[in-house]
């Protein structure tokens, strides 16, 4: 309970549907009512609504017990036990404490004591405050939930230190990150976690069956580390066989999606053996890597704009992109960069010559939240000339409040551009402010990809545009394609809508380039 728009799945039922949908087995589950209202009103709550049903698990909010709304914590954890809890959530900025050691240390070292599971967002907490409290507790099991990869230099060297922290991956969505903790970790403090409802659960899902790891790994992810730390004495049995549509039935097993055209229409590179790109740890994200994540997927061709050309220098990342596009010429078509801020009228023209008739670059990225220039702006009308000319296509990321009636202006203007609006599945206010003119434009198109991979979000623009102008995009490597790839795949779409979104739309607006 709390705040939510009017379209988000809030109900037990929703996600018990989901969790058949996905073949998500068990979950461990809080009710809001304890974060939002009253922990031990709402901890009540959330026992009668999962009483009986043997796959959800209980994890109860607590807090520090000095203004008597919570008994003192030695009782406290004997009533969870006795009760079958072995997690709980905590809350401290949203319910107004304090982590330091005199507010919730008493509360802490009892649950330590009995090593049940903390689990606490990073929404609430600072990865300062997690080390303090792990390191002085190193029997308290402890998982961060909600983490960004943004925050991975403040993350490895907690885990380095900390062997009792653990990570879930909803938000913590960075390239190749199973494989990567779980080369320097082993598997054994990896949890699935979905978020849900809010998020996709088959994004979630999707994050495991693809990676790259071995089966006895793969399934300490899944569920098997999470069982240990709850002590489950039994595990939630499977469910009936189901008959899913050809994409799902391949997606459920891990499987590419060889029989259909898959396209990114979204994603980005770094250089050859990059690690990372300045303000952010972005490992395995040079072509190679890409690739062999797409043809792990199905995914048959991509649309790269290099890091290095929407980031810092625009010239050099075209070149970056042509090296990528020599080395894999049947798989990677070009955005091309160019930035007003730093080109002469004269080199500009020059650079649109090169990128797109020389290297047959078909895409334009102009990038408002680095170069400030509104798309608009007089300054891009010649590269907006040749594109409509040459019926090019265009990925516009928001520039802020004027965004709608910016492309309003370009679309009408450029009618011939192919314009794709980025990220525009990440919330429902974003897709529904952009509706209206996808429908009124047959040149502007929805692209999905952002972190939050927002439950349902992709039925209801289908819903209200149709399919026809829904397309898929993942944003890697900055994320992983996976947890985009099994957003869409796991959607409640018919499979020809699926096959439209997923290729057969970027598919034709390709065609049309010249």
């Amino acid at each position: 309970m709390g705040p939510k728009d009017e379209e988000v799945s809030w109900k037990l039922e929703t996600l018990l549907d989901e969790m058949a949908w996905c073949g998500i087995h068990g979950a461990l589950v809080y009710h809001n009512v304890a974060r939002e209202y009253d922990p031990a009103y709402g901890n009540r709550m959330l026992m009668e609504a999962i009483s009986g049903n043997p796959r959800l698990f209980p994890c109860w909010v607590v807090l520090p017990h000095d203004c008597g709304e919570m008994p003192p914590p030695k009782r406290l954890v004997k009533d969870m036990l006795a009760a079958g809890v072995r997690a709980v959530r905590m809350a401290p900025r949203s319910q107004n404490y304090l982590l330091e050691e005199y507010v919730c240390g008493e509360l802490l070292d009892a649950l330590a004591g009995e090593q049940i599971l903390l689990s606490i967002g990073i929404d609430q907490t600072s990865y300062g405050d997690l080390f303090q409290i792990a390191s002085r507790r190193p029997g308290l099991p402890i998982l961060m939930t909600g983490c960004s990869w943004a925050a991975t230099r403040n993350i490895l060297p907690l885990m380095d230190k900390c062997p009792n922290v653990h990570i879930e991956f909803s938000t913590f969505q960075a390239n190749y990150a199973l494989e990567e903790f779980t080369e320097r970790y082993g598997a054994e403090r990896l949890l699935f976690g979905t978020d849900a409802l809010l998020k996709s659960m088959g994004a979630a899902k999707s994050f495991v069956d693809y990676a790259e790891l071995g089966e006895s790994d793969r399934k300490l992810i899944a569920g098997g580390n999470l069982a240990r730390l709850l002590r489950l004495e039994r595990l939630p049995e499977e469910y009936p066989a189901r008959t899913d549509g050809p994409i799902l039935s391949r997606v459920k097993e891990g499987l590419p999606l060889e029989h259909i055209t898959v396209i990114d229409s979204h994603a980005h590179m770094s250089h050859n053996d990059a690690r990372g790109v300045g303000y952010m740890p972005m490992p395995r994200s040079d072509a190679k890597h890409m690739i062999r994540r797409n043809r792990r997927l199905g995914i048959d061709k991509v649309a790269i704009s290099s890091w290095m050309g929407i980031f810092a220098d625009c010239e050099e990342g075209n070149v970056i992109l042509k090296d990528a596009m020599d080395q894999f010429p049947d798989d990677i078509i070009g955005y091309a960069t160019l930035d007003p801020n730093y080109l002469t009228a004269e080199e500009f023209d020059r650079w649109m010559g090169v990128a797109h008739e020389e290297w047959g670059f078909k895409g334009m990225k102009p990038y408002n939240p680095r170069v400030r220039i509104p798309y608009n702006s007089p300054r891009y009308d010649q590269w907006y000339t040749y594109g409509n000319e040459h019926r090019l296509f265009c990925l516009l990321h928001s520039s802020g409040g004027n965004f709608i009636n910016e492309v309003a202006d370009i679309s009408k203007r450029y009618p011939e551009i192919s314009f794709l609006l980025a990220h525009s599945a990440g919330d429902y206010p974003t897709a529904r402010e952009r509706l209206p003119l996808v429908k009124e434009r047959d040149n502007v198109y929805l692209e999905i990809t952002l972190t939050p991979v927002t439950y349902r979000i992709i039925e209801y623009m289908v819903k209200h545009v149709g399919a026809e102008k829904v397309l898929f995009g993942t944003d890697a490597p900055m994320r992983d394609p996976i947890p985009q790839f099994g957003w869409m795949c796991y959607s409640r779409c018919s499979e020809e809508e699926l096959e439209l979104m997923l290729g057969r739309n970027m598919e034709r607006i390709l065609a049309r380039c010249r």
